[in-house]
């Protein structure tokens, strides 16, 4: 039988040719095994791709590593909060900084791209919250210092490729990654961290298949998983939520008497705040005079007279009284 190889399958044959780096084949090699048909007459082919893949691998594990290790980078927090991107090589992490900040990282369609974190803004509403695209998750590449990026996040964004065929060994070893960081429980599947599981590259279609594959495997371990395109900005926006959601914290708006709210500013909070602890955040004289406060709440017409103790939620309108 004919195996009828799609053009860009031969497409990606001449790149393989051009090649430098053993990266840069291995991703092509994996694109090249995404591509073509799978049946019987393409065994044959696919087993000689999956030979020079693992090839590929086995002699970036053999490579030196006496590298001279990278300084420590330095990002200073901004923000309502830090979310960090992370998660196996081609994932799109990048992609995906550059689609919700505005930030330019650089963007390849090789493995290992990122060597340095890179931040950016994001807007949510009236708040920014700050995002951190960091180096893939690799036993063998993978500097300590990403290890302390991660565990010094408010939450993380777990990225891999919902396309690839090699999605499972992929997470497998980014998850012993997270579990040398501390992050992830040692032989367990629970970590000490928020994480937004996120499944990239829906836009492709070969996912569909594959997602259901990595449902079958991790359906009872991951409780929600979003799926979406960074390259075609497909569920960007239940994404920009859930990661606000993650983050755990209320925005504020305060008043004075007389005058309307603030709701450009908002004090962003950790959840389950009091009253008085954010007229300590104000000034330490409200605390001191403190005697009450008007407070007005999504969904409920009355004014709620609050004291010290009062929980606060997100999008409370306050009035301090001292």
């Amino acid at each position: 039988m004919v195996v009828n190889l799609p053009p860009q399958f031969h497409e990606k044959e001449s790149e393989l040719k051009k090649a430098k780096t053993i990266e840069e084949k291995i991703s092509i090699l994996e694109e090249m095994l995404a591509i073509m048909p799978k049946h019987k007459s393409s065994e044959k082919l696919q087993g000689l791709l999956k030979s020079k893949i693992s090839k590929y691998k086995k002699m970036l594990q053999q490579q030196p590593k006496t590298k001279k290790k990278s300084p420590v980078p330095v990002i200073q927090r901004e923000g309502a909060g830090q979310i960090v991107i992370c998660g196996p090589p081609n994932s799109g992490k990048s992609t995906l900084l550059s689609k919700l900040t505005n930030a330019t990282p650089e963007i390849g369609d090789y493995p290992f791209t990122t060597k340095i974190p890179v931040p950016g803004m994001m807007d949510y509403e009236n708040i920014k919250i700050q995002v951190i695209d960091t180096p893939s998750l690799s036993i063998e590449f993978t500097e300590n210092w990403v290890g302390d990026f991660l565990r010094k996040a408010d939450s993380l964004i777990f990225l891999f490729d919902i396309s690839s065929d090699f999605i499972l060994e992929n997470l497998e070893e980014s998850l012993n990654v997270l579990e040398k960081f501390k992050i992830k429980e040692e032989g367990g599947f629970t970590f000490n961290k928020n994480i937004i599981w996120v499944g990239n590259k829906i836009d492709l279609p070969e996912s569909k298949d594959i997602k259901e594959i990595f449902f079958e495997f991790y359906s009872d371990k991951i409780p929600e998983i979003i799926t979406i395109s960074a390259k075609n900005n497909e569920n960007l926006e239940i994404l920009k939520e859930k990661m606000f959601i993650s983050l755990e914290i209320i925005r504020v708006y305060t008043k004075t008497p007389g005058k309307p709210p603030d709701t450009e500013n908002p004090y962003t909070l950790k959840r389950d705040t009091k009253v008085i602890e954010l007229a300590e955040i104000i000034h330490k004289d409200l605390v001191k005079n403190f005697k009450y406060a008007r407070l007005w709440r999504e969904g409920n017409d009355k004014v709620i007279i609050a004291g010290r103790d009062f929980i606060l939620q997100d999008k409370d309108i306050i009035e301090i009284h001292a």
